[in-house]
């Protein structure tokens, strides 16, 4: 005899945090099923040698590799869609089931979320690829800074500095210095100057370039924020190297402690350490001080 579904015990009813994850399971359950039979057989089989028992997990993690190919197509689909809006919900829904997939590779499949502008969809793309910071992802990530459609996207470009300063690879920090200069974006400036003071412990020779780059874009905003000529001109630059120096001097300058494990403050202060230390092997209790440490 059938029993009405209303007359069910509280037993059969699913839980709140089941019912949120359907989404997620009926969009990866059909790969992973695909490596279920040889899983069953080889587990319930005792006879079964043991280098051949261990044919479930290699069968479930390339089901798994699967199932994250199929989703990564569809990302990148949906991310450069003409009305992105239309799209949004899906694209969610898939990044989700990546971040149950996990790994590498759907780190990398999240990456193809990026082109979509919603910041939902960035934050979940993102929070995969930072979760698993893969120094693989170096290189993506870098081309991203240098693809023409993410040229004034001041918020990809933070969003990419902010994860290259999660993977902390070496070879990061030269695409980060140069986006320290004027013409920049401050908030992406900012961003960077924060990624590369997470480089401290590099070698001295991979941090001399950024350590110039934030010398000269510390010294020269700074001057210009505090010129006293009184062109038009010169106003204009005046006022925009005050409105810059408020979003990046500070970033500026605590990366430039941390990369040199020197506390000074002043822009005219580090150019004078700069120009007694770049050509020197080793930093820190080997720098030379500059003389003249009297604050403009």
């Amino acid at each position: 005899m059938l029993v009405p579904m209303k007359t069910l015990p509280p037993a059969f009813a699913l839980p709140r945090s089941l019912l949120r994850l359907l989404p997620v399971l009926l969009l990866v359950l059909p790969a992973l099923l695909q490596a279920a039979p040889t899983a069953v057989w080889a587990a319930e089989d005792p006879k079964k040698p043991a280098d051949e028992k261990e044919a479930p997990t290699a069968a479930t993690e390339a089901a798994r590799k699967n199932a994250i190919r199929g989703l990564r197509s569809k990302v990148r689909k949906l991310a450069t869609n003409p009305r992105p809006e239309k799209k949004q919900a899906e694209l969610l829904k898939h990044l989700e089931a990546l971040q149950a997939l996990g790994g590498v590779e759907a780190g990398r499949a999240a990456m193809g979320a990026i082109p979509h502008p919603a910041p939902e969809v960035r934050d979940a793309a993102f929070d995969l690829i930072e979760r698993e910071h893969d120094k693989s992802y170096v290189k993506p990530l870098v081309a991203m800074l240098e693809d023409k459609r993410y040229r004034r996207d001041a918020d990809a470009k933070r969003r990419v500095a902010h994860a290259l300063s999660v993977v902390a690879e070496p070879s990061a920090i030269e695409p980060l210095s140069d986006l320290i200069r004027f013409d920049e974006d401050p908030e992406v400036v900012a961003e960077a100057a924060d990624a590369l003071a997470s480089f401290a412990s590099a070698k001295v020779a991979q941090r001399k370039p950024a350590v110039k780059r934030l010398v000269d874009l510390y010294e020269s905003t700074w001057n210009l924020k505090e010129s006293v000529r009184q062109d038009h001109k010169d106003k204009i630059l005046r006022s925009e190297a005050a409105d810059r120096y408020k979003v990046y001097g500070k970033p500026l300058r605590h990366a430039l402690q941390a990369l040199t494990g020197v506390q000074l403050t002043r822009p005219a202060e580090w150019r004078r350490w700069w120009n007694s230390n770049k050509k020197r092997p080793k930093w820190g209790r080997h720098s030379e001080m500059p003389k003249n440490r009297r604050e403009r």
